[in-house]
């Protein structure tokens, strides 16, 4: 069995190359039966076989891949080659057309012994133009190259590279042109031994394994050298119009203008350092964010940062020292709120006119959003005085460790002056409200926080009671802890939905959701969530 291969796409098309063995293996490397060498044909490319009276081509891992007919070949897997199949390398496309071992008239031969012996065979005008009709990638009589090129390329994506076209067909009886040769480094082409022994076609003799074509043109077009119509066509429909035109003024500019536009290019990229060098490391005059607080006034929210680290607004790597006067005429519990991020277990401990608090918990998955309290017995207020509360980092100095305080708020709560017997008759009230509240949760939404508030109340009350305090301070303690908890997960609902409002532009939504909100805490200055509302209302309407 023989088969004849034509480029019908590519450096040199038109060429063709007859195979009397039964497997051909075309690649870029010498040991292939055919070689093309281009950048876009692997080493070992492809190979056509013949099995059970049919041909076959096998993918053999190639880089960009075999095509025919337009159809992806996967890799060590054979497709049927019939005849007029178009079988696509990288960069050139060939057409495949079987071979009968009798087919080459005396005509032909006589017209084909012309030719040099160390040259490829190349047919007559004729045969070429017959052959290349009953290709699928022809087009019609009369059609431009640009034409030709997008039925034939559009399932090839190579670089942009020079290219010779189609032969076009000769009047009859005119004598063949020799096929024109190109750059071998930067064309698809094929070489055949210098020692190939010349024949005519219609004996072959067996020992000839393969066929393949040398070129023997002129070296690759320099920069500057204009590109065919099929190639421009390709740039512009593969890029938008700005881009396509810039990759065609850059082909065809010549050295020179490369070379002036680059230096160019470096001179703005230098411009463009200085410039950034200029905008971000100038030393101007600093941006004034006022003074730094240190009083805390009651239920009223410090919102600036301290600490160390990115995004602190205040740096203080060991201590920070906020002050406050107590002026009460009664006795006054005082409750301190904070929230606290970058905190290891036992990293900072908070203080009252010198006498430790307690340690600031450690950080969890939700510090981001927890609100932290301690409250400070009424024997460590020094009344008509400053009074001086502390964070102090245990670890800095020496160490450098990032941590954070922020949203801090001082609430004062006086004690009632009345016997223990109803102090206890008080709390017990107020807690029997919170259990009701709690009870009828789902009911209003506003009974939760009011649970809550009761329980609180309960608990505060007790404080004033000496020592030993009842069970129902600790219980108390306790409800409220639980309905905080509750509340905390009814918050991160409402910012949920309202942030999911937000996402989908839906503002009327999201600030209704606001406003239901205060349905459930009415309170801002006791509770975060209410906080929270107000400021994602301002990002909203800004």
């Amino acid at each position: 069995m023989s088969f004849q291969l034509t480029i019908a796409e590519g450096k040199e098309a038109g060429k063709e190359f007859v195979f009397e063995q039964d497997s051909v293996l075309i690649g870029r490397v010498a040991e292939c039966d055919v070689v093309l060498y281009d950048a876009g044909i692997s080493r070992r490319h492809c190979r056509i076989f013949a099995e059970e009276g049919q041909y076959y081509v096998e993918d053999m891992g190639s880089s960009n891949g075999t095509r025919v007919n337009g159809t992806l070949v996967p890799v060590k897997e054979k497709q049927v080659l019939d005849e007029g199949a178009q079988l696509s390398l990288g960069p050139v496309v060939f057409v495949f057309k079987p071979v009968a071992e009798e087919s080459t008239s005396p005509g032909s031969a006589a017209t084909d012994a012309t030719v040099d012996e160390n040259s490829t065979r190349i047919v007559s005008v004729e045969a070429v133009s017959r052959q290349r009709n009953r290709g699928e990638a022809l087009a019609p009589e009369g059609a431009d190259a640009e034409t030709l090129d997008a039925a034939r390329r559009s399932s090839t994506r190579t670089l942009p590279r020079a290219r010779t076209g189609v032969q076009p067909s000769l009047p009859a009886g005119a004598p063949a042109r020799p096929a024109r040769g190109g750059a071998a480094s930067a064309a698809a082409l094929a070489r055949a031994p210098d020692s190939a022994p010349a024949a005519p076609p219609s004996r072959r003799p067996a020992s000839s394994s393969s066929a393949v074509a040398r070129s023997n043109g002129a070296a690759g077009a320099p920069a500057g050298s204009s590109l065919s119509a099929a190639d421009r066509a390709r740039i512009k429909r593969e890029s938008p119009g700005l881009v396509a035109n810039l990759k065609l003024f850059w082909l065809d500019a010549s050295l020179n203008v490369r070379r002036g536009l680059m230096a160019l290019g470096g001179v703005l990229a230098l411009g463009l350092v200085a410039l950034i060098f200029w905008l971000v490391l100038d030393t101007g005059p600093a941006v004034q964010r006022g003074e730094e607080p240190v009083g805390l006034a009651n239920k009223q929210i410090i919102t600036d940062s301290f600490g160390l680290g990115d995004g602190v607004d205040w740096e203080h790597p060991d201590q920070k020292v906020f002050e406050w006067e107590y002026t009460s005429a009664t006795r006054t519990l005082a409750i301190l709120h904070y929230q606290a991020q970058g905190i290891s277990e036992g990293e900072l401990i908070v203080t009252v006119n010198g006498v430790d608090l307690g340690k600031v918990p450690p950080d969890t998955l939700a510090s981001q959003d927890r609100v932290l309290e301690i409250m400070i017995p009424w024997q460590l207020l020094k009344k008509g005085e400053l009074n001086r509360i502390t964070f102090d980092n245990t670890k800095n100095p020496p160490g450098e460790d990032p941590w954070r305080v922020w949203n801090i708020w001082l609430e004062r709560v006086p004690l009632p002056e009345i016997s223990p017997e109803q102090l206890l008759e008080e709390a017990r009230k107020a807690y029997t409200r919170g259990r009701k509240n709690m009870d009828n949760v789902m009911v209003g939404a506003r009974n939760g926080y009011e649970g809550w508030k009761s329980f609180r109340e309960a608990w505060l009350l007790l404080e004033a009671h000496p020592e030993p305090r009842p069970d129902l301070y600790y219980e108390a303690r306790e409800r409220m802890k639980d309905a905080q908890k509750e509340l905390d997960k009814v918050c991160a609902k409402l910012m949920l939905e309202v942030e999911r409002y937000v996402n989908q532009n839906k503002w009327q939504e999201a600030n209704a959701t606001l406003d239901h909100t205060r349905e459930y805490f009415p309170d801002e200055t006791d509770q975060l969530c209410a906080q929270k509302a107000e400021m994602k209302r301002g990002e909203i309407s800004q």
